[in-house]
């Protein structure tokens, strides 16, 4: 597989999303998110969205140059129109906002609609734990309106697999950090598995007849299987979840359910972040956090595993392992990345 430097991969992407209209400062700063998050070990939001991304602005879907709107705002929160700008750019944004509304007030919340792919949801949260809150964030889909997540009992998709976040701050080198989605794995992931052409984990997807399946393909071609959702034998509660986050995400921000038959496309987003200083002292907050921690990694590690890793760990290590090393891309997607790169004219080796 190919190894690619961040530094590199980085300027690649930039050069691809430039050469279809997006303003240079925004075409690093959505390629550099999805670096972070192929650094972060999250390859289903890294770099294997650019082909996506390309597609999505050749198409009229995304507008790189568009700005945000806000449309309802109070001191402690806003509704934004994204404007179909680039994800990324409006759920910075929106996530600047929130901090400097949580700041003043205690409490900022922040809805998105009109928002494209956001990529990593963790990327978001963290900024907010880098400024000694709290922050949470909830998102759903309306690009496809049947859904691709079969809810409980169920065997056609009728979810998008909503993703959550959570980040606070710990006072250690990394951050906590959860980023799940309610559906076992989320599409990008499958489609890494795609790529890398290797059978899924048992327990993630249904083929069309409701039956289990590792072959990625049962997902992909028609007649199309579905993701399962969190849970497996206990899935009900991964079910119930995405009912939450479907309805914080897409009803209260107003971007519309999976199940509407609207003009909305892409995200719903909900951030809220919480102000540790308008509850708390923030060192003390910090000191009983990384106590949390120590008594959760005392466990003993049960056979097979080496070590208990607290959440934001991992990603943290994967981190410093892929700065060192490179990120190593599937051959299917460097390929595509290639002949992307081709067909706009993007030198790779000058990028």
């Amino acid at each position: 597989m190919p190894n690619i430097s961040a530094d590199k991969m980085r300027e690649i992407g930039t050069a691809l999303l430039n050469a279809v209209g997006s303003p240079h400062e925004r075409s690093f700063w959505v390629s550099d998110t999805l670096v972070r998050a192929n650094l972060a070990g999250h390859d289903s939001h890294g770099v294997m969205r650019l082909p996506q991304y390309v597609n999505q602005v050749r198409q009229g879907h995304v507008d790189p140059a568009a700005d945000t709107l806000i449309i309802r705002e109070t001191a402690c929160t806003a509704s934004i129109d994204a404007r179909r700008t680039w994800g990324q750019v409006a759920a910075r944004e929106a996530m600047e906002l929130a901090i400097a509304k949580a700041a003043a007030q205690g409490i900022g919340m922040i809805a998105l609609r009109n928002c494209p792919h956001v990529g990593r949801l963790g990327e978001y949260v963290l900024m907010a734990a880098a400024a000694d809150m709290i922050g949470t964030a909830f998102v759903n889909s309306q690009t496809d309106h049947m859904g691709s997540v079969a809810p409980w009992g169920g065997m056609d998709g009728r979810f998008t697999p909503t993703p959550l976040a959570f980040a606070a701050p710990s006072g250690l080198d990394w951050q906590i950090m959860v980023d799940i989605t309610a559906s076992v794995m989320p599409e990008g992931k499958l489609r890494d598995y795609h790529y890398r052409n290797a059978p899924l984990p048992p327990d993630v997807i249904i083929d069309a007849a409701g039956q289990p399946s590792r072959d990625v393909n049962d997902f992909y071609d028609p007649p199309r299987g579905a993701i399962l959702p969190l849970g497996a034998g206990a899935g009900h509660k991964g079910y119930a979840l995405g009912v939450m986050i479907e309805m914080l995400a897409g009803g209260l921000t107003g971007a519309g359910y999976v199940s509407d038959e609207s003009e909305s496309f892409g995200n719903g987003v909900l951030f809220q972040v919480m102000n540790i200083a308008a509850f708390d002292d923030v060192d003390d907050f910090k000191r009983r956090t990384r106590g949390l921690i120590a008594h959760v990694k005392s466990s003993r590690p049960r056979p097979g595993f080496s070590e208990v890793l607290f959440p934001g760990e991992p990603e943290y290590r994967a981190a410093l392992l892929r700065k060192r090393a490179g990120i190593e891309l599937p051959e299917a997607l460097w390929a595509d990345i290639a002949a992307l790169a081709d067909e706009l004219g993007v030198d790779l080796e000058g990028a």
